[in-house]
């Protein structure tokens, strides 16, 4: 006679058959039931020093792979240090399950310990929430998983009742998930497309996160190449494009961003591919024409636009180029003497070390394909602006969030996706001191990082605000740290560079089987613009 399985091996082998292979949390007595049906399925468990990390490295493994992350956490504080990085998959449209424990049924009434209400927590930052039952939990969990992947994606909250894992799951079979119906693309919104750009002087191609994937590459570079046509990105589409290609400008939201809005108020029509509008960090304003292509329509109303077509982005721009026969119409020469302009405004020069010339160095230190993430504050706005991207998903940060504390953890999870590859992280030195313990994480599992800390004492880009406003210098600075020592009790190797040549120097070999870690004492000055 066959024994059903346990509920928490039949979530397991549910994830496991969506090809899940790494569960990231820290448990509690509440979940280990849960961990140990996970191991039995094949899944491995990663142990981290934060709930937070948890959440953040599943959102860089599901946006890295496409399959969906998963994090797990215990009841009560546990689910409460999860909801930062749920938040940031919500916001950066990553399809990540979250799992935490929760009360037996039977005692939630009455119990206080530990007691929150937890599917109302998870509520606003959440496309579902659901609490596991032994007689549905497997089709909670393929609905979950559909759910996350559906675009946009999304994170989905699966609450655990302590006493449910060890429960009989029942003979469930193991169905494949289904996959949603692709849109057909709308032939007339295509030529109402076609009409606007051959009408159009001005034109302008703008790349978000729903086009960065390898399939959109080749059809954009063919549509800009074809009508001569600029191109900017958003951070969360950097690589989507080039950025040593001719036609490439720059991207929104990062350092010197108002002078491509400058740029954008020039143009008579916008094409947006793939734009979702929480990328934006100000109002739309621009009085272009805007035809929006994307997987879903455009019903934000972040911007208006005359045409909308809807479904896969690479079918889209194929559709496009194959419409009407192009006709050329900005000089690739304006628009690169444009970038270099604009990009020597965003590398001033400095008395000491800069972060650009820290980003410098690492780009030449490293591959075209290498993964590299970053963090928040002024290390995000040079590096999404500073560091060039060659191709789709390989640079990573928290955009919609924007949540400091990302780009440690989320880097580990990129190693641990891609072992292949050659990782590196660049943080702020406010950033780095949220997650540091995570260097413990590194050192553990044997991955071989690049944590580059670009160092100023100090949260430049709030205290930066602070003296825009005349304000006096209060609660924006902080003590120095001794990287060496730090480096010493994790383990690590550690390098203090002060010059472009010392980064050259110690950006030259990869990490082999454990962090290494780059503290560049850096001159904040070229944070700030003129």
């Amino acid at each position: 006679m066959r024994v059903p399985p346990s509920v928490a091996r039949a979530i397991g082998d549910r994830l496991r058959a969506a090809g899940v292979r790494y569960v990231y949390g820290h448990p509690g007595g509440e979940v280990v039931d849960l961990i140990e049906g996970f191991r039995q399925a094949g899944l491995e468990f990663v142990l981290t020093k934060h709930e937070t990390a948890a959440a953040f490295m599943a959102e860089a493994a599901a946006t890295v792979t496409g399959i969906p992350g998963v994090c797990l956490a215990t009841l009560g504080p546990g689910a409460t240090n999860l909801v930062t990085g749920v938040a940031q998959a919500y916001l950066d449209r990553a399809a990540v399950l979250a799992f935490s424990g929760q009360l037996p049924a039977e005692r939630f009434e009455i119990a206080t310990h530990q007691r929150l209400d937890l599917r109302h927590l998870f509520a606003p930052i959440t496309k579902w929430q659901a609490t596991l039952a032994p007689a549905t939990a497997a089709d909670v969990v393929d609905r979950a998983l559909r759910v996350a992947q559906r675009p946009r994606r999304g994170p989905v909250y699966l609450e655990v009742p302590s006493d449910v894992p060890q429960q009989d799951a029942g003979d469930v079979a193991l169905p494949p998930i289904a996959t949603n119906p692709v849109v057909a693309i709308d032939e007339g919104a295509i030529h109402a497309a076609a009409e606007r750009l051959i009408g159009s002087k001005r034109p302008l191609l703008l790349a978000g996160m729903d086009a960065n994937e390898d399939a959109v590459a080749e059809p954009l570079r063919r549509l800009a190449e074809a009508w001569s046509l600029p191109v900017m990105v958003s951070p969360k589409a950097k690589g989507i494009f080039r950025e040593d290609h001719s036609l490439f400008v720059g991207t929104i939201e990062g350092l010197g961003t108002a002078y491509l809005y400058d740029y954008i108020d020039t143009c008579d029509l916008v094409i947006m591919i793939g734009f979702d509008p929480v990328e934006f960090d100000r109002d739309w304003t621009a009085r272009a024409r805007i035809v929006h292509i994307g997987v879903v329509p455009n019903d934000d109303r972040y911007y208006a636009s005359e045409v909308e077509v809807v479904g896969p982005i690479d079918v889209a721009l194929d559709r496009l180029c194959a419409t009407a026969d192009p006709h050329p119409k900005l000089g690739p020469d304006e628009i690169r003497t444009f970038h270099n302009a604009f990009a020597a405004r965003v590398r001033p020069s400095s008395a000491g070390l800069s972060a650009q010339q820290v980003l410098a160095e690492l780009r030449a230190a490293l591959p075209e394909d290498a993964l590299v993430t970053c963090d928040v504050g002024y290390n995000k706005a040079v590096a999404t602006q500073c560091w060039p991207s060659f191709r789709p998903r390989t640079f990573f940060l928290s955009n919609g969030l924007s949540s400091m504390g990302y780009g440690l953890p989320a880097v580990l999870a990129l190693k641990m996706a891609q072992p292949s590859r050659e990782v590196a992280c660049v943080l702020g030195d406010g950033g780095f001191a949220m997650s540091m313990a995570e260097l413990e994480t590194g050192v553990r599992l044997g991955l071989g990082v690049l944590v580059i800390v670009l160092v100023d004492d100090a949260l430049s880009q709030i205290r930066a605000g602070q003296e825009r406003k005349g304000y006096p210098v209060v609660g924006t600075t902080f003590g120095s740290l001794d990287y060496a020592k730090l480096g010493a009790a994790f383990g690590i190797d550690t390098t203090i560079v002060t010059t472009a040549a010392e980064c050259r120097d110690a950006f030259r070999a990869p990490p082999n089987d454990r962090p290494r870690l780059v503290a560049a004492l850096i001159d904040p000055s070229a944070y700030r613009i003129s």
